[in-house]
């Protein structure tokens, strides 16, 4: 590839010392405003806060200080390359190099909109994506062990009944964890005879998903003792207001975090003795696959998990039909 589709060194296009400098300061101050309307074009705070972490991690690995953002402007491909060996160097999974990969070649596409004339060192062109398999890595569960999973926070304490609808809601909506503990009272209404939970998604995006009887009655169950029914601003899940309390002594004014959610899954997988692998995005990966075993065309499953692409809607089913088939079982010696 030819260096001239790169901005070359200021200094070395023939300026003199000082019109190189004021240029240099103008590309610094360009560069820098172009990454910032790159990371505020997502509504997601989420979505800025890992756009920014990946770029930093790779800015770190290129030699980029935060001062000097113009030298992005310089990087070339086998620097890219390099960064993608590095990550798997140290046992990043292909999926999460492949994300990290198109966050730095989001950003090289927004700069060439931005006015940027030289070539997208991160395109596929240049730098090779590991390969994912079709079938992700996250554990899903049989409907019988999710089941087990769903019954057992116990009916006898306020927290118990937080965590069975909490469960139900994770199980027959196949949301995200940072979905769940976005979640406020007024997202869940009756439309249409139907109920219904409005989840907003990554990237702001806001889908209308309906709810399985199970799911509402364990949610009406929870507002009910709750006492939160009213509060329609208010987080739909919250944490406890002591840790020892199981809710005997009522509820913060906050949403549930994320951590908060993925140690109560953790704790009820090792109390049904489930596989130390399954997580709260196991739930996720259950209900897409359950629902696709159904026959649920996978445009309807994409819609269902919020998917932009089909392709990675694929990526959530998992293939127990064709595992109970394969020839392994047919064989004897």
């Amino acid at each position: 590839m030819p260096d001239s589709t790169f901005l070359e060194p200021l200094t070395a296009l023939g300026r003199p010392p000082a019109a190189a400098t004021a240029e240099a300061l103008s590309l610094r101050d360009q560069v820098r405003e172009a990454c910032q309307a790159w990371l505020t074009k997502s509504p997601s705070p989420a979505t800025r806060e890992n756009y920014q972490r990946d770029l930093r991690q790779f800015k770190v690995f290129a030699g980029i200080p935060d001062s000097e953002p113009e030298h992005l402007v310089r990087v070339r491909p086998a620097q890219v390359s390099a960064w993608r060996d590095e990550l798997a160097h140290r046992g990043l999974t292909a999926s999460s190099i492949r994300r990290k990969l198109t966050v730095l070649r989001s950003l090289y596409s927004y700069l060439q909109t931005y006015g940027y004339s030289g070539t997208n060192p991160a395109h596929g062109d240049f730098v090779a994506v590991p390969p994912v398999p079709r079938d992700g890595k996250t554990v899903g569960l049989s409907p019988e062990d999710c089941r087990r999973l769903l019954d057992a926070p116990p009916e006898s304490t306020p927290v118990g009944i937080r965590d069975r609808a909490l469960l139900g809601i994770l199980a027959y909506t196949g949301c995200r964890v940072g979905e769940l503990a976005r979640l406020k009272v007024g997202c869940y209404k009756t439309t249409g005879g139907h109920k219904i939970l409005d989840i907003q998604g990554k990237g702001g995006k806001c889908r209308r998903v309906p709810l399985h009887p199970d799911a509402f009655e364990r949610l009406e169950t929870w507002l009910e003792r709750a006492g939160i029914r009213d509060d329609l601003t208010g987080a739909l899940f919250r944490p406890t207001n002591t840790p020892r309390g199981n809710g005997h002594d009522g509820f913060a004014d906050r949403p549930i975090s994320r951590r908060a959610v993925q140690f109560l899954m953790k704790r009820y997988v090792a109390e049904l003795g489930l596989d130390s692998a399954v997580s709260v995005h196991s739930l996720r990966v259950t209900a897409l696959t359950t629902a696709r075993e159904q026959g649920c065309d996978i445009i309807d499953l994409q819609d269902f998990a919020g998917h932009s692409d089909p392709r990675t809607t694929l990526t959530y089913i998992r293939s127990r039909d064709r595992l109970s088939k394969s020839p392994a079982y047919l064989l004897r010696y």
